[in-house]
Parts: structure tokens; sequence; C-alpha cells
């Protein structure tokens, strides 16, 4: 939401739009991926799950579209079945 560069992580492949991914015990959901310019390196752009401060954000509506594509990936389960959120043992973002 700031365009803050946050430290390297090594992932096995590269998330897709929605996946999590935990950055120093903050949990973010992927957004963006390409590659730097520089480099060709791949580069993933996040959002983060909790927004401190939700008025310095530029593009409230790049944000909220971003986290609604993690959100639809979201699933509530009870003993391996969908359930109502208030009857669940468990949330899976898959």
């Amino acid at each position: 939401t700031d365009n803050t560069d946050l430290p390297e992580i090594s992932v096995y492949k590269i998330p897709s739009s929605g996946d999590p991914i935990e950055i120093e015990n903050e949990m973010y959901y992927a957004c963006d991926t390409g590659s730097s310019d520089d480099t060709n390196e791949p580069r993933v752009g996040v959002i983060p799950l909790v927004v401190r401060n939700p008025r310095k954000i530029d593009n409230i509506n790049e944000y909220i579209k971003c986290l609604s594509i993690a959100h639809r990936r979201i699933q509530f389960r009870k003993k391996n079945n969908i359930c109502d959120f208030n009857d669940c043992d468990e949330l899976i973002i898959s």
C-alpha cells in the first residue's frame, strides 16, 4: 500500500495473486507478480492483511481489488467439509 521494499524471501514457486505470504511475522497476500526491470529477477507485489493508517493508501480501490482476490480463496471448514463461518474448525486459504 505504501510501496515499501520488504526483505527478500525464498519460495518454492512464485506465488499467484491471492496467495498468502508471511514476511517477518506479518501476513501479506500476493497481488502483483512480474520481474524487476533491472535484473529480470522475479518480484511479487504484496498487500498487507492489516493496514495501519488506511488514509495513507494512495489507491484504496486497487488494495480492495487485490484483497477480494485473496478473500475468494478463503474457505471455512469443519471435518473437511465447507461450513458456515459460525460453525467451523478451520479457515483455509486455498
